[in-house]
């Protein structure tokens, strides 16, 4: 009875956590953008709990989390707001908005995975659904905001929510539910920092008789 309270603890720790760290990055996005307060709200809750979202209606999980219990939108509310009055006043790395997705993104599989295993899906769904779960709320802040998406970077990215929820998985029925989860997202996060930092990516494609476009020259159209 400990364990699972400890373990519930952890879990909504975790939602809380990565809902107010999405929330901001969803508020930093918005930089440049001549958002006004509210504009910045919106992206925040929607990098926030989109993600979930989706992995619930897919799932079926009714009703959608969120909706079940409103702290999710109130935590992105307020980080939204703390980080559209923080930066107005204090300037950030760039990396910082990497840094604080890296964590969402750690926090959010787990989660993800956490509730489809708790369903009884298949470890394939619950990879699946891990990988929504982390990577869906920061596709649609990307595309709101007219960038190109963090998932289709030539950086490693959705390639660590698959390792983390690949982990998580195999060793669901192995590991104390704590030290699972606390180490499928130590995983997730440490995978994403030396992507963001040692330039760690998949192969790129490139055809035959052709070179490799730096990003400066593939947004240079003069030189086709």
């Amino acid at each position: 009875m400990i364990n699972t309270v400890d373990y519930n603890l952890l879990i909504g720790i975790a939602e809380i956590v990565g809902t107010a760290v999405f929330a901001i990055t969803g508020a930093i996005a918005a930089q440049g953008k001549r958002l006004d307060i509210f504009g910045v709200v919106v992206l925040a809750i929607v990098a926030a709990v989109g993600g979930g979202t989706v992995r619930d209606v897919i799932l079926d999980a009714s009703p959608v989390f969120w909706v079940a219990n409103n702290t999710s939108l109130y935590v992105a509310i307020v980080s939204a707001i703390v980080a559209f009055i923080a930066c107005r006043y204090l300037s950030y790395p760039r990396r910082l908005m990497l840094i604080l997705d890296a964590a969402g993104l750690a926090l959010f599989v787990v989660l993800g995975a956490e509730k489809a295993h708790s369903l009884g899906m298949s470890p394939l769904i619950i990879v699946v659904m891990g990988c929504i779960t982390g990577c869906a709320g920061g596709l649609i802040r990307d595309i709101l905001t007219r960038e190109i998406p963090l998932i289709l970077h030539a950086e490693l990215y959705a390639t660590c929510a698959i390792i983390g929820a690949s982990y998580y998985v195999l060793l669901a029925d192995h590991l104390e539910h704590n030290l699972l989860a606390l180490s499928a997202m130590l995983i997730i996060f440490v995978l994403r920092l030396a992507a963001i930092f040692g330039d760690l990516s998949l192969p790129k494609f490139v055809m035959a008789g052709h070179k490799l476009e730096t990003p400066e020259e593939a947004r240079d159209h003069s030189i086709r």
